[in-house]
């Protein structure tokens, strides 16, 4: 048995740009409390349920009832799966089998993740094969997004959200014998909704790799298929690395540039706007979760430090500029439309943000401390945006039993 409590507090000004718009300013509490149970009858049956129970507290214009939610999911199965394992392929790989309700991760998280920095997570409803030897993985799945009902349980009613309403199957590939210290991947993702004509394939691949104090990982991805029942066309481009300085605090020097395809004409037939599927963006394209990688180039310079106390210190300044931004709109972290000029005119340049995060360990309890800066560019400007700053503060607290 097992438990887990997360408090996070969030203070955000001016995220709407607009101070007459609901939810412009917002100060609210989020909660979340998970119990959870694993049964291993034998060595290779194990059976786990996980309740969840995540509230929202002191918000204004946060819907606490709306399906789906990612703020508020009153006591409800989490998790519940079967995992059969250690079940003998020949040689010495070995196949593992998960059914049921379930947390996908891949890769760095670029496309599939649990989302876990949102209060109600990300979970699937599915199977999911993996066949292991040394050094390699190759896992299979047919799966579908839940979508979290406040107020019932969570089924798979319809949404008014087009990913919540799609199935995602996959396969992917993990190889960390190929390069010595590092890990290549190779996958291919489906994320289908019949009755929306979505049919989108993702074909990608990624490495991760380090040398000493250098570190160095990229991924490509391209797409095709069919979306909103329109010919699917698209592509991602990610490449980042960093150095381990010897310096006082092990400083740590990174950078990255993340590009996600933009349709760059809406009238041509074909969708170019990059599928973002189920990813992490939170932790990739700035804390305060103004963008996804739809239309977007965005490069990040990062500085990391060992403080005392066992404490860590990170501080990224990001720049953000949409590839199409008089055809295509600006996206937010959950793929929302932000905003979209229609105007061949307007500047490419959305903006900068500076991110500082300390994060302190105190025995049992997780201490995370946040600030985020957002300073407007030429874009918000030829918009006339009403504001072009905001701020986002947050401290988290976590502790398990």
């Amino acid at each position: 048995m097992g438990s887990e409590l997360r408090l996070r507090t969030e203070s955000r000004r001016n995220a709407r740009f607009d101070t007459a718009r609901p939810g412009n300013d917002e100060d609210y509490l989020l909660s979340r409390l998970r119990f959870d149970l694993t049964w291993e009858p034998s060595d290779w049956v194990t059976g786990v349920v996980e309740l969840q129970d995540a509230r929202i507290h002191g918000e204004k214009a946060i819907s606490e009832t709306r399906t789906p939610n990612i703020f508020a999911d009153r006591l409800d199965f989490h998790q519940a799966y079967f995992d059969l394992g250690s079940l003998s392929a020949g040689g010495p790989a070995t196949v593992s089998v998960r059914v049921g309700r379930q947390k996908l991760v891949y890769g760095s998280q670029r496309m599939v993740s649990p989302l876990e920095w949102v209060n109600t997570a990300r979970v699937f409803d599915g199977a999911r094969v993996g066949v292991a030897g040394p050094g390699r993985k190759l896992d299979a799945f047919a799966t579908r997004l839940v979508p979290v009902n406040p107020t019932g349980l969570n089924d798979h009613g319809t949404t008014g959200s087009r990913m919540f309403n799609s199935q995602l199957h996959g396969v992917y590939y993990t190889d960390t014998a190929l390069v010595a210290g590092g890990a290549v991947e190779g996958y291919w993702l489906l994320r289908r909704a019949a009755r929306l004509g979505d049919a989108v394939h993702t074909v990608g691949a990624r490495i991760d790799s380090r040398y000493g104090s250098w570190a160095f990982d990229g991924e490509l991805a391209a797409q095709a298929g069919s979306f909103g029942g329109l010919k699917h066309r698209a592509a991602l481009v990610h490449v980042g690395g960093s150095y381990a300085t010897d310096l006082p605090g092990r400083l740590k020097l990174g950078t990255a540039l993340n590009l996600g395809s933009g349709d760059d004409d809406p009238t041509d037939g074909v969708h170019g706007t990059f599928d973002q599927l189920y990813p992490l963006g939170h932790a990739y394209y700035g804390y305060m979760d103004f963008f996804a990688l739809q239309n977007l180039r965005n490069a990040e310079v990062t500085v990391e430090a060992a403080l005392p106390r066992r404490a860590t210190l990170r501080v990224a300044l990001q720049d953000f500029a949409l590839l199409s931004p008089g055809a295509d709109a600006w996206y937010n972290v959950g793929g929302a439309v932000v905003h979209r000029a229609g105007d061949a005119a307007i500047s490419s340049h959305v903006g900068n943000e500076l991110d500082i995060t300390v994060r302190l360990p105190a025995g049992p309890v997780g201490l995370e401390v946040g600030y985020g800066r957002f300073f407007g560019g030429a874009y918000l400007r030829d918009a006339n945006f009403a504001l072009h700053t905001a701020d986002f503060f947050y401290v988290q607290t976590m502790v398990g039993f």
